[in-house]
């Protein structure tokens, strides 16, 4: 899930934050204090970057600091009070690079919980620094079960899993979120069938741009990915589809997870 983040480019000094906060060194259990999450800042760098500010939404909040990001794939762990943060600035190919959207590179904290940030991927396009944050929970997870197997074997179960349901015996609905998406299954016995909905948690419009069937057994339509292009408004709730049995005599199963990205544009 990649949504892409327009930052610009400052010149001058960077601005250390009033309450900053290291990243975690060792890969050991923590025991958090009340009302903390942990905050996964992960990173997919072709480039060496430094100076890198994450600030809670909140005023007067922490600051997280990462002095330098490595080439490649990286993880960096801090222990924060619950709430919203947000990439604000960095330093790449000589210049700094801060946020113009303060609501387009956040991610939420849980409290108890891990919080991914997605992970920003900073790339020269068209003369311009452009952030692609990958939303995609499981490439979260598994990038940070390289890092920190410890602390993801302590976290990752309590973690919710991105959006993917299954499908709920007669009478049930089964929500699953993963923060900017909610979907769920409406099971029907008149006709026999399931009606899958989707929801935009978020302020920004999103579109649809894969939905994988999987796992199936006894279902049309076929099991399969399709590239929908599906539009959902801020806060908007729309039917997907009907799933329903191939052989009504028959029990039929499925699962399903979609990708999707931020509608920069803002068509609908």
């Amino acid at each position: 899930m990649w949504k892409p983040i327009v930052l610009a480019a400052m010149g001058g000094a960077l601005l250390a934050g009033c309450a900053s906060v290291a990243p975690i060194q060792q890969d050991q259990p923590l025991m958090l204090a009340a009302g903390d999450g942990v905050a996964a800042v992960q990173f997919d760098a072709l480039e060496n970057i430094t100076q890198v500010q994450i600030v809670a939404a909140k005023s007067g909040g922490q600051t997280l600091n990462i002095p330098s990001v490595p080439v490649g794939k990286s993880t960096f762990l801090f222990e924060v009070p619950a709430g919203r943060y947000c990439l604000e600035r960095f330093y790449v190919q000589g210049i700094f690079i801060y946020q113009k959207d303060a609501n387009s590179s956040c991610f939420m904290v849980p409290a108890g919980q891990i919080g991914f940030s997605g992970i920003f991927s900073p790339r020269g396009e068209h003369g311009q620094i452009i952030t692609y944050q990958n939303l995609d929970v499981a490439a979260d997870s598994a990038l940070l079960k390289q890092s920190y197997p410890k602390i993801a074997a302590q976290f990752l179960q309590m973690t919710p899993a991105p959006a993917a349901a299954q499908a709920p015996a007669p009478s049930q609905t089964r929500k699953s979120s993963n923060g900017q998406t909610t979907t769920w299954i409406k099971h029907e016995t008149h006709p026999l069938e399931d009606t899958i909905y989707l929801r935009n948690d978020t302020q920004w419009p999103l579109v649809i741009t894969s939905f994988q069937f999987y796992d199936c057994a006894n279902i049309k339509p076929a099991c399969t990915t399709s590239h929908p292009d599906f539009k959902l408004a801020p806060h908007q709730t729309r039917v997907y589809m009907q799933v329903q049995p191939a052989d009504v005599q028959g029990a039929y199963t499925f699962y399903y997870r979609f990708s999707y990205r931020i509608d920069m544009t803002g068509k609908q």
